[in-house]
């Protein structure tokens, strides 16, 4: 009897268990979150002053002023760094102006002339110290899918006119140009 009387009562627990009614969520969270894209670069150097050149004469923005040695480009010889200090990869492109100054001032070109300078630039990552002219003025690749904060270390050489028109000083900027990947 005791064995019927358990029996019967853990049936009826299991049987109100079942008749419990049970709730639904009525609500739910979603959590919303958002990268910007934040395109930035740094380049550690703001100036290159030459000083007095001579017509015909070569100058280097490197360390110690020199040609970057050996003759692979190595980060102890660049003079400045660019750094994407961006959120995301970045291509950084770099172009120059023509330098003004005076009555006549001296135009970018592949090689020296009169009044024409050759302003090369050249970077780490290469298997050569081949350097890139600034022909023109137009925007040319100087890294590509930079990743943030990672770096370039670069430097450039200035070949100056083979004739000067006039001694005055002469100016020009160099841009370098970000953009997300």
């Amino acid at each position: 009897m005791k064995r019927l009387i358990l029996s019967t009562l853990g049936s009826l627990v299991l049987l109100s268990l079942s008749v419990v009614p049970t709730f639904a969520a009525t609500t739910q969270d979603v959590d919303v979150t958002a990268q910007p894209i934040y395109i930035a670069l740094t380049n550690s150097e703001g100036t290159w002053t030459i000083g007095n050149i001579a017509e015909n004469a070569t100058a280097w923005w490197a360390v110690g002023n020199v040609v970057p040695n050996p003759t692979t480009f190595e980060a102890a010889d660049m003079m400045s760094t660019v750094e994407n200090t961006g959120s995301v990869a970045e291509d950084i492109s770099i172009h120059s102006h023509n330098f003004t100054g005076g009555t006549v001032g001296w135009a970018l070109g592949a090689a020296a002339g009169s009044d024409i300078t050759q302003l090369s630039w050249g970077k780490t990552g290469g298997s050569t110290t081949t350097m890139t002219d600034f022909e023109d003025t137009t925007p040319v690749s100087f890294a590509s899918n930079l990743a943030a904060a990672g770096t370039v270390k670069w430097c450039m050489r200035m070949n100056t006119p083979t004739v000067f028109s006039n001694g005055a000083l002469k100016t020009s900027v160099v841009t370098l140009t970000a953009v997300a990947h």
